[in-house]
C-alpha cells in the first residue's frame, strides 16, 4: 500500500481533488495540516504533497485595510509543517509541489530558483515543454502553466 501524505495550509485549493486523484486501489491518502510539525507523521509516507491554493503568504499584510506585499509562499517559511517537509527531504520522500505548493517549496530553497513577477506584467496560462529527470531516467512532455510569478 502507498501512503500518502496532502499538506493543508490556510487557502488551499483544489486539497480535495487532490486526495481524490491520488485516492486508488492500494493507496491511503491523508491531511496534514499546516500546524502539524511532529516528524513521526511521515512513518511510511511514500510521497508527500503540496496542493495548490493561495500560497499561504500570497500577500503580507500589515493591517487588513492597509498596502500588502506579494511574496508567494512566505508565511509557510514560519509554519510549523515545515519541519515534516524539511524532515521528509531528509528521508527522501518524493514531494510533488501542485501550483503554490510549488512555490512554498521554492520559498524553502528547496529547488533552485526565485519566483519573479512575469516580464510580461500579466497572468500567464498556456501549455509549456518540459523535461522530467528523476531517478536517472529522463522524458519530455508537456504542461499547463497559470501563474504572475513564474
Amino acid at each position: 500500500m502507498m501512503n500518502i501524505g496532502i499538506i493543508r495550509y490556510p487557502g488551499s485549493n483544489c486539497d480535495i481533488e487532490t486526495m481524490r486523484y491520488f485516492t486508488f486501489n492500494n493507496t491511503h491518502c491523508f491531511y496534514i495540516w499546516h500546524n502539524e510539525s511532529h516528524i513521526n507523521i511521515l512513518h511510511n509516507v511514500d510521497l508527500l504533497i503540496l496542493p495548490g491554493g493561495f500560497a499561504f503568504g500570497d500577500r503580507i499584510y500589515n493591517k487588513a485595510t492597509d498596502n500588502y506585499e506579494i511574496s508567494p509562499g512566505t508565511m509557510a517559511l514560519n509554519s510549523p509543517v515545515a519541519k515534516i517537509i524539511h524532515a521528509a527531504v531528509e528521508q527522501n520522500i518524493p514531494i510533488l509541489g501542485i501550483c503554490n505548493g510549488f512555490q512554498i517549496l521554492t520559498q524553502m530553497k528547496l529547488l533552485p530558483g526565485k519566483l519573479i513577477f512575469n516580464d510580461c506584467k500579466h497572468f500567464k496560462c498556456k501549455k509549456v515543454e518540459c523535461i522530467v529527470d528523476y531517478n536517472k531516467t529522463k522524458h519530455n512532455t508537456e504542461l499547463f502553466i497559470a501563474n504572475s510569478y513564474g
